[in-house]
């Protein structure tokens, strides 16, 4: 590299340095260094080097908010993915039509976007805060809303003192936290388009910054929501899979798993014989999971 941090040249000869020059294989060889080394200042250092949806470490912590999410929560943000998915096979209502360019609807894939956020565990900091306002003598019955500039200077340095210490409740090591769902987009539809490439016909979000986890779900389901969340938790499985093997890398052994994943990584592993076929029902065969 070069004091600027441009790659300047290769220091070896298994393949060209330029691109044009390479085999297809030879350049996802080239793409799996890639991943790996923005995977490993990740893990290494911390810093938000992979796209949330492509990184194994956020994959499965939706994976896992989702194992801990009530029957009536996972009704909620997943209710209508589990119907659209029915609705291929039986009379359920179909929560949201096909876009107008599906030809063959049992070829499409439904790619909702997921998305995590903390929640305090333990103790309620609500009731902390409540406890600290009455420790100030400003937690009275009078809900009368005075402008500050009408406070007296002993009132404003209370509540001075009180944001200050309830700042420091809510930055406390204390306070265990935990990764939960707070929202999930509408339905991303993908399907093959009639130059045969996959377009995603996109639905609304809830939110604007990166989600941590993209389904990639064929119009197939449990004949019950109460199998679906296993469903779903075996689906991530096979994501956090991938996103090993893109990198080159075998996969924990939680992760070694046969299924379908996300849907450009299935084409992946069609294309190129570097790859075992592990989203295919007869990839147990594969030595890469013994």
């Amino acid at each position: 590299m070069d004091e600027a941090g441009a790659i300047k040249y290769h220091e070896q000869d298994g393949y060209p340095d330029d691109p044009d020059e390479r085999t297809s294989t030879d350049n996802e060889h080239v793409n799996q260094a890639r991943r790996y080394a923005k995977y490993y200042v990740f893990a290494e250092r911390g810093y938000d080097t992979v796209e949330h949806i492509e990184n194994p470490a956020y994959i499965d912590a939706v994976r896992q908010a989702i194992a801990g999410l009530s029957d009536g929560e996972f009704e909620r943000y997943f209710g209508a993915l589990y119907r659209q998915l029915r609705s291929h096979h039986d009379n359920t209502d179909r929560p949201r039509e096909l876009p107008s360019g599906v030809r063959k609807p049992d070829a499409v894939v439904y790619e909702p976007e997921v998305y995590l956020g903390l929640e305090v565990v333990g103790e309620d900091v609500t009731d902390r805060a409540i406890a600290l306002a009455e420790s100030y003598g400003l937690a009275d019955d009078d809900t009368t809303v005075q402008p500050a500039s009408e406070l007296d200077d002993g009132t404003v340095e209370r509540w001075q003192a009180f944001g200050d210490e309830l700042a420091d409740i809510v930055a406390a090591d204390d306070l265990e936290t935990e990764l939960t769902i707070t929202g999930v987009s509408g339905l991303h539809i993908g399907y093959p388009n009639r130059r045969g490439r996959h377009e995603v016909d996109e639905a609304d979000s809830p939110f604007t910054h990166q989600a941590q986890a993209r389904l990639s779900l064929l119009p197939h389901a449990p004949d019950s929501i109460d199998k679906f969340s296993d469903y779903l938790d075996h689906h991530l499985r096979c994501q956090v899979r991938d996103c090993f093997l893109k990198m080159g890398v075998v996969p924990p052994k939680p992760y070694r798993v046969v299924g379908f994943g996300k849907f450009r990584d299935a084409r992946r592993y069609d294309h190129f014989e570097l790859y075992p076929e592990v989203h295919k029902r007869d990839g147990d065969r594969c030595p890469l999971l013994q």
